[in-house]
């Protein structure tokens, strides 16, 4: 392995390899002569493997998970789970169309498995792990005008129903690293900010997402190294859209910057009105109240402003929306999916209530006609450019507009 010095105490970089690893299963896919209607507009090997195709502004994201039979999905293989879906479209199943393409996937695949290394793991462990990588790929595409960064891999705020813990044990498994529990991890992309400067010259701006699932771009670890702000900066510098995604107040050291862009969006998960609730589900994250005041202040910047109440807690469903309702302009509301990771939790509490799907179905019907009376958009958000253009429909004021 190749190291070098690195100035942040005794860490060395090192480079990552997950890609190549990728790249042996994905090859055909890669080739830059491929001819397809079917467009590769990215590909991804940090929270197991994700692939999206785009064709006349219709994208198909397809994702490989751990081989779990449990769980449901598009089809299996060997080592796989295949789930298949269109990610901007969540009212649409699949059409004949897609599922051929996404069979076509299936099969390359399972074709080339094969080929992956499948070293036997290193024995678990719990101890914490911080790298500092040399990377050679940052901003990912999704279709649509749409990419995301992810600055760090791993996410130390930990919250237990974490859905891409799996995909990304996956991806650690794929280097030959060891399992180590959610949140006692994280990889620090060094040279984010320099590989981000050459990629952005070489695609149309549009909307970059920071992060989207696989880790938190403001957790603890950025106050030390800085690398969103670094991104940011390349970023604001090339006329990109930035949408932040976070449950951490240390976003507001960036507004001054973040209000540079002609338009720029940041989102917090506020599950709950109800703090406790945080200190069972959330303990590494920062509390309510700091991420309300921080979203109030992203507010007073002139911001785009979003709350996901995701997953949805125990909560009092009139004081969240008195809270919230004023600090936004859309929200999204969705259930715990992992309930299984948090069981005993949920039943140590004596919540057991808010685990039932009569509790999502009766609190997302009460979220979602609260924030309509507060003139509050209830959308996915995953589109981001639809969103925009629905706000600024609605009246949305500057915050949705360019301010050049």
């Amino acid at each position: 392995m190749n190291e070098q010095s690195h100035p942040a105490g005794n860490l060395r970089t090192e480079k990552r390899y997950v890609d190549d690893v990728a790249k042996q299963l994905l090859g055909p896919l890669l080739d830059p002569m491929r001819h397809s209607a079917w467009r590769l507009a990215g590909w991804d090997a940090e929270q197991g493997i994700s692939i999206y195709l785009e064709k006349d502004g219709r994208v198909l994201l397809v994702e490989l998970e751990p081989r779990n039979d449990e769980q449901p999905c598009y089809a299996c293989t060997a080592r796989f789970n295949v789930c298949a879906r269109r990610p901007f479209d969540f009212t649409s199943s699949l059409d004949a169309e897609d599922r051929r393409v996404v069979d076509s996937l299936v099969a390359m695949i399972t074709d080339r498995e094969k080929l992956l290394p499948w070293p036997e793991r290193q024995p678990s462990s719990r101890r914490r792990a911080v790298r500092l990588l040399e990377v050679e790929r940052v901003l990912m595409g999704e279709g649509r005008g749409h990419y995301y960064i992810n600055p760090y891999v791993g996410c130390t705020i930990g919250c237990p129903f974490c859905y891409v813990a799996g995909r990304a044990d996956l991806s650690r498994r794929l280097e030959g690293l060891p399992r180590l529990p959610w949140g006692h991890f994280v990889d620090v992309k060094v040279n984010a900010a320099e590989v981000l400067r050459e990629e952005v010259q070489r695609v149309p701006a549009g909307i970059v997402r920071l992060s989207p699932i696989l880790t938190d771009p403001y957790q603890p670890v950025e106050r030390k190294f800085r690398i969103t702000r670094q991104c940011l900066q390349v970023l604001q510098e090339a006329g990109f859209t930035a949408a932040v995604l976070t449950r951490a107040a240390l976003v507001t050291e960036d507004l001054e910057l973040l209000k540079r862009f002609p338009t720029a969006l940041v989102g917090f998960s506020i599950p709950s009105d109800d703090d406790r609730m945080r200190q069972l589900f959330e303990p590494g994250a920062d509390p309510l109240p700091e991420r309300l005041r921080a979203l109030a202040a992203c507010r007073r910047a002139g911001l785009v402003t979003l709350a996901f109440i995701q997953p949805m807690l125990p909560m009092n469903v009139e004081r969240l929306v008195e809270m919230v309702a004023p600090l936004v302009d859309a929200v999204r509301i969705d259930r715990m999916y992992c309930l299984d990771e948090v069981t005993e939790t949920y039943r140590g509490a004596g919540l057991e209530h808010a685990t039932r799907p009569r509790f999502f179905r009766e609190t997302e019907e009460r979220l979602k006609t609260l924030f309509a009376r507060r003139g509050v958009l209830v959308e996915d958000i995953d589109d981001v450019k639809e969103l925009l253009r629905r706000l600024r429909n609605r009246g949305g004021g500057q915050r949705t507009g360019s301010r050049r």
